[in-house]
């Protein structure tokens, strides 16, 4: 019985503090993969560890002082999550509650369809519910563009690019396109759309479609957080209001996003609405967001909405924006001149090492 119990604290003691190191790695400033991943499971980390809690508290009256000090532990990494994940709870704020006239509406689908899914028909029909102005797809090939052709009867503006693999993808529009481009920002090999969508009242908003390659064995978060930043370097470049959307592979609470966030002067509508994941569709545990809707002050979100599954390992994500005032929408402070910096080194380095590759 003894050894039971020993081994039974030894095996809370080993999760918790690989959670803690974990935790530990995720505040390194580093491109290696393995790194970078501990930023995803957040949520399921602080759950695991308020369980490994009330199991050290269990084993208090056997080994006090070795019971503290892990609790002791734990609960700082806990805390330290939930500092993290607060501002995606809807207890720290709410979406804007202002009339909208349909002319200032512009809603925004996004949907990794996951290349080898069948294209079966249950993204249209949610399409067709939804009634997106812009709807932005990932992962299509060929057989995806013809699946959805039907699509251009209603959204007859597009731009696509199919690659071969993972990283096709597709945009249509209700809404007329200006000045559209597949881009490959950042040096790497994933194409980009970026392009100007007219609104109703006639006036044009910046709009990219990005869908970067994650972070995993084979290569660093480098290229990523290139593309993140270099999204954000267009925005800021810009005069006009704009949005970006598409699979950015990262959560909203990583280093890359904030970064872009911050260059960009974006706003994250999932703040003060709630974690709204979209990945991993095919799991009822390991989810977290990874699909996104941002946007510049000029736009507040009304709604947002995650749809159902179809088949892809990613849920749809529904964001209806309205154009408003600049003066009256959230806005955030300019970047200051480090962050710039640090962007456009990071996006030489990831050139530099695209060019090597």
């Amino acid at each position: 019985m003894k050894y039971c119990r020993m081994l039974a604290f030894l095996m809370i003691a080993t999760a918790g503090l690989a959670l803690a190191l974990a935790n530990l790695l995720s505040l390194i400033p580093s491109d290696i993969w393995w790194i970078r991943i501990t930023d995803f499971p957040r949520l399921q980390s602080a759950a695991a560890l308020g369980v490994l809690i009330a199991g050290a508290a269990c084993f208090l009256r056997c080994y006090r002082r070795a019971s503290m000090a892990l609790i002791a532990v734990m609960l700082a990494t806990l805390i330290y999550h939930a500092a993290v994940l607060l501002p995606y709870t809807p207890l720290h704020g709410a979406l804007t509650d202002n009339a909208c006239t349909p002319d200032r509406r512009l809603t925004v689908m996004v949907a990794n369809v996951r290349l080898r899914n069948d294209p079966d028909g249950r993204l249209i029909e949610q399409v067709r519910r939804y009634q997106p102005d812009v709807f932005v797809v990932l992962e299509v090939n060929d057989s995806w563009l013809d699946a959805l052709a039907p699509l251009e009867q209603s959204m007859p503006h597009t731009i696509h690019r199919t690659t071969g693999s993972y990283f096709g993808i597709a945009l249509y529009s209700r809404l007329p396109l200006h000045s559209s481009e597949i881009r490959y920002l950042a040096g790497q090999d994933t194409p980009q759309i970026v392009t100007e969508v007219e609104l109703r009242t006639g006036e044009r908003v910046d709009f990219l479609g990005i869908h970067p390659r994650p972070p995993h064995p084979s290569q660093s978060a480098l290229g990523r957080d290139a593309v993140l930043l270099k999204a954000g370097l267009l925005l800021h470049d810009s005069d006009r209001p704009g949005v970006v959307a598409g699979d950015l592979n990262a959560t909203p609470w990583e280093r890359a996003v904030t970064h872009m966030r911050e260059i960009g002067r974006l706003v994250d509508p999932r703040q003060g609405y709630g974690f709204l994941p979209t990945y991993d569709a095919q799991s009822w545990w390991m989810r977290w967001p990874l699909d996104h809707v941002f946007y510049e002050a000029g736009f507040d979100a009304v709604e947002l909405t995650r749809g159902n599954d179809f088949g892809s390992d990613h849920f749809p994500y529904v964001a209806r924006l309205c154009r408003v005032d600049q003066a009256e929408s959230e806005t955030r402070d300019r970047p200051n001149d480090a962050t710039i910096r640090a962007a456009r080194d990071t996006i030489e380095r990831a050139r530099a090492q695209s060019s090597d590759g």
